[in-house]
């Protein structure tokens, strides 16, 4: 089960939502991140796993400050399906993996052009597949060669 702040990737198959980043860029559905970001964790609030202003939400309402995160410079939201109530997880992204770094606090994390040629084929819809090591026999045949 997932549970906000676990540092786990969610395992499932998930739509892949809109991109976003700190520049500009003509993909359909961009959101070219500004100050005053932020995606919504805070399960008491009516915005939660969704990518807001912080003048929207208010200063006591919970959230990742994105315009602040060097990792956010090419992303993509992944859909996962949250229960506030549940706190079950939030704002689980596709994002630039960054030198030095030794994980995320529960996203994909790839290379910055890895991440810029996913948002280019994600224009159609496409779909995250995260699976746990041991189920990969499972679906031999299906997923393509490591």
């Amino acid at each position: 089960m997932k549970v906000d702040g676990d540092k786990k990737v969610p395992a499932g198959f998930y739509k892949i939502g809109r991109p976003f980043g700190f520049e500009r860029s003509p993909l359909k559905g961009y959101l070219r991140l500004a100050a005053g970001d932020v995606c919504v964790d805070d399960p008491r609030s009516r915005a939660y796993n969704t990518i807001t202003t912080r003048a929207k939400v208010g200063e006591k309402v919970h959230g990742e400050n994105m315009w602040r995160v060097p990792d956010y410079v090419r992303g993509l939201v992944v859909d996962y399906p949250t229960d506030a109530h549940a706190k079950a997880g939030s704002c689980i992204f596709i994002h630039a993996w960054l030198p030095g770094k030794t994980g995320t606090a529960g996203c994909v994390a790839v290379r910055t052009p890895a991440v810029m040629k996913l948002q280019e084929f994600a224009q159609g819809g496409a779909v995250l597949a995260v699976l746990p090591k041991q189920a990969l026999d499972r679906f031999k045949g299906c997923l393509p060669a490591e």
